[in-house]
């Protein structure tokens, strides 16, 4: 059998390619668009962020707004209830003297509400004691006008006065019902306890057109001598007409009898309108923001009176006197 001869080969040659010369796609369109407007508007959002912070390190501090402003306090009222009061009708003085100053924040017992001088400390108890004991009596009485009494005797504690923190701290407790509201009120003169009475007697005739018939006064109990001995002798109130009700702090009194005899009573004995001395002194020290009151116009029979201070300092004032009439 005759052999086969093999077919001729055939050579293909494959081309090399080369990958930077290899096909790649053509961006669309929408892409090309996409990146410009990236190149476009990247640089302002920088410009207009480098322009805002700028401005909000070099704008002007904003005013501080009091947490008062922000909130409604516990004890205020959009629309208040209260009973209509004919002052004219009223009677009786409840006076509570100021001490410390509530500073219309936070609750009034807890001491951190309050502006206290050291000795102060741990009194803030027996402060609203006083404010509620007098509040009870008003309930109970028609005819009674409660006053607060304390100037803005504090520098630290801002312009305000005790007679307000003490008004703040009773509505704050939501003790001024619709029933005794209109019987309460504030005098912001006083310095010391003999002015925390003649200066209630002058705010009460502001408030009523009268002088008080009796007057009480709801105070710490060792301070009770002193109301009762030297401030009614020196206004020759009656006795038979002034009740005195006496709350001290807890503990032992013994301390703050002391310190009342040294630092007052011996004082006021020897100065019974506290024209000399460390009375004036006091006083002076008492009215940091230079207040005076106008009760020699509202009560021009007392103008003579307030200005009392004769030669011998124990010399009791004898002109006439309206609540003896």
């Amino acid at each position: 059998m005759p052999s086969r001869t093999p077919p001729p080969m055939v050579r293909i040659n494959i081309p090399t390619v080369n990958l930077s010369e290899a096909w790649t796609p053509t961006p669309l369109r929408k892409h090309r668009i996409g990146t410009r407007l990236v190149r476009l508007y990247l640089p302002c959002l920088l410009i207009i962020s480098l322009v805002m912070n700028i401005f909000c390190f070099t704008r002007p501090v904003p005013l501080f707004r009091p947490n008062a402003l922000l909130s409604t306090p516990a004890g205020a009222r959009a629309h208040r209830e209260y009973d209509t009061v004919d002052f004219k009708r009223l009677t009786d003085l409840v006076l509570v003297p100021g001490h410390g100053v509530y500073l219309g924040e936070g609750p009034p017992l807890n001491e951190a509400s309050w502006y206290l001088l050291d000795e102060q400390r741990g009194e803030v108890g027996a402060f609203m004691a006083h404010i509620a004991k007098a509040v009870e009596i008003v309930k109970e009485h028609d005819r009674s006008l409660l006053l607060f009494s304390g100037g803005k005797t504090r520098v630290e504690a801002g312009a305000y006065s005790e007679a307000q923190g003490y008004w703040a701290a009773a509505d704050r407790m939501g003790w001024l019902t619709k029933d005794v509201y209109r019987r309460v009120a504030t005098e912001e003169f006083a310095r010391d306890s003999y002015e925390n009475v003649v200066f209630s007697i002058a705010r009460f005739h502001e408030i009523t057109g009268n002088y008080p018939d009796r007057i009480t006064v709801v105070g710490f109990d060792f301070k009770k001598e002193r109301f009762l001995d030297l401030h009614l002798r020196a206004l020759r109130y009656p006795k038979i007409r002034f009740n005195y009700v006496g709350i001290n702090p807890p503990g032992d009194s013994a301390p703050l009898l002391k310190a009342e005899r040294r630092d007052a009573y011996d004082l006021f004995a020897k100065d019974l309108y506290g024209c000399l001395g460390k009375l004036a002194e006091k006083r002076a020290a008492r009215n940091p923001f230079m207040a005076n009151h106008g009760y020699a116009r509202s009560c021009p029979e007392l103008s003579g009176f307030f200005d009392y201070c004769p030669a011998n300092p124990t010399a009791v004032y004898d002109g006439p006197l309206p609540w003896l009439n």
